[in-house]
């Protein structure tokens, strides 16, 4: 700021002083042209005087001339020269239609300003008419503003370095001045100092950032205990779930190793010890999932116009072992219906759905996909009329790992993830997620997809 105030000033002192040095040569040239016309027309008239009084000869004095610095010049009444004192009379022309002769001739005085070939200057003449006819003409050279202002050259410069001291003296006080105010004020507390009232809408600029500043650093603090106890309860759970299908394993592999079992028994064994390797396997791939969708991992994360009907259909052909090993009735209806998004997501969360849908519902139960358009977007709904969820536990269903009724979830095989891969997933594709629950009545999830664009629907 100092530094801008010091170039400002600076600017501000050169533009005045060149404006006012045009001003003053203008005025200084208009007065001194004047005095100096005035001071040739007296001369004039006073070397008519003298050829009046003594006649032409006083005009073959060289020293007359000289000290007056003039051109004389004595014109008869046709026009040709008689006299000149810087040339000879003779080799000049006819001087009857100058302007300032001619002026002379008709009423006795004339005068004019011109370019002199001979003299190679601009000229002011000033011609007189004598008792004999004849006109006596001067001319001498014009004092230009160029020679005025080579003459204002030294005290000019003088001047203008006063004036550029004067300014830095000046715009060092202003920019002080300035900026001290600026300077006390304190960023983590702006009122404690008073400020002119210029800094008044800085000041509470500053203390609303502080104020905003203050917030946010207490949500990242309140943040930031959240998201450890999340990571204290994640750890703690992974490692709760991953020990028991790995205890069952060892503790199973064990009594075989030992030869403990019965031959009728090893089959039942040995499935047993599949059956906790694959609920480990789904374990750690969900687990997989949901680090890939935090991560918003490139090689699963494609967009591409899905199909959610399609998408549908595959899922259900994949469950319907699971299905009917529940006798649960799986439907879908609806149109085809497409959105952008990751074709293995989209599979993932559906498939999630529908086997939630599958796990939790009754001996004989019903399941309905709809896929449909909702005007703002393509909605997919899971509907089951299973076991339903109680209502102070819906706020947590999409938590990892929270299971409802965890001795259920264990008999179903459920690892806690599945709706937590459908919020992530729903996240990434800008889709709304609803849940629609009552214990004993059933459960109805909803996903809402922004509406794909009209060329990515024919792709599809």
């Amino acid at each position: 700021m100092k530094v801008k105030v010091l170039q400002n000033v600076f600017i501000v002192a050169v533009a005045v002083f060149i404006i006012t040095t045009l001003v003053t040569l203008f005025i200084e040239y208009r007065y001194v042209s004047s005095e100096q016309e005035k001071e040739f027309r007296e001369q004039a008239e006073y070397l008519s005087g003298l050829i009046e009084k003594s006649g032409t000869d006083v005009l073959q004095n060289a020293e007359s001339t000289k000290d007056i610095r003039l051109r004389v010049t004595v014109i008869k009444p046709d026009g040709s020269v008689d006299y000149d004192s810087q040339e000879v009379a003779a080799s000049l022309e006819n001087h009857a239609e100058r302007e300032e002769v001619k002026e002379a001739f008709a009423s006795g005085k004339g005068e004019s300003k011109r370019y002199s070939d001979t003299l190679k200057r601009t000229t002011f003449n000033y011609a007189v008419k004598l008792n004999d006819g004849r006109v006596l003409r001067v001319s001498q050279e014009c004092f230009t503003p160029g020679q005025l202002a080579v003459r204002l050259i030294y005290p000019m410069t003088i001047i203008l370095v006063l004036v550029l001291i004067f300014s830095a003296l000046i715009a060092a006080r202003i920019g002080r001045k300035v900026t001290e105010p600026i300077d006390a004020i304190d960023p983590s507390n702006p009122e404690v100092r008073d400020a002119y009232p210029e800094l008044q809408p800085l000041v509470k600029r500053i203390q609303a950032q502080n104020r905003q500043l203050f917030e946010q650093m207490n949500e990242l603090k309140e943040e930031h205990k959240k998201q450890d106890t999340m990571r204290r309860e994640f750890t703690a759970n992974v490692s709760h779930e991953l020990k028991t299908p790995l205890t069952s394993i060892s503790g199973y592999a064990e009594i075989l190793g030992a030869g403990m079992v019965e031959q009728k028994d090893v089959t039942r064994f040995a499935n047993k010890i599949h059956d906790e390797a694959q609920r480990l396997i789904t374990l750690v791939g969900d687990i997989i999932k949901l680090s890939q969708l935090d991560d918003k991992d490139e090689t699963i994360l494609s967009n591409e116009p899905v199909d959610l009907y399609r998408v549908s259909e595959e899922m259900m052909s994949v469950l319907s072992d699971a299905a009917a090993a529940k006798h649960v009735n799986v439907f879908l209806s609806g149109t085809h219906e497409v959105i952008q998004g990751s074709p293995q997501i989209v599979g993932e969360m559906v498939y999630n759905l529908i086997d939630n849908a599958i796990k939790y519902n009754q001996e004989g139960g019903r399941v309905q996909i709809t896929v449909c358009d909702e005007g703002e977007g393509a909605m997919i709904s899971v509907q089951d009329n299973g076991i339903g969820i109680p209502r102070a536990e819906l706020p947590r269903v999409f938590e990892r790992f929270y299971r409802v009724d965890k001795s259920h979830s264990k008999e179903v095989g459920g690892t806690g993830l599945g709706l937590s891969i459908v919020k992530h997933g729903a996240a990434y594709h800008g889709a709304n997620v609803r849940l629609d629950s009552e214990l004993g009545m059933g459960t109805k999830v909803t996903l809402q997809f922004p509406k794909a664009e009209e060329g990515q629907e024919q792709n599809a």
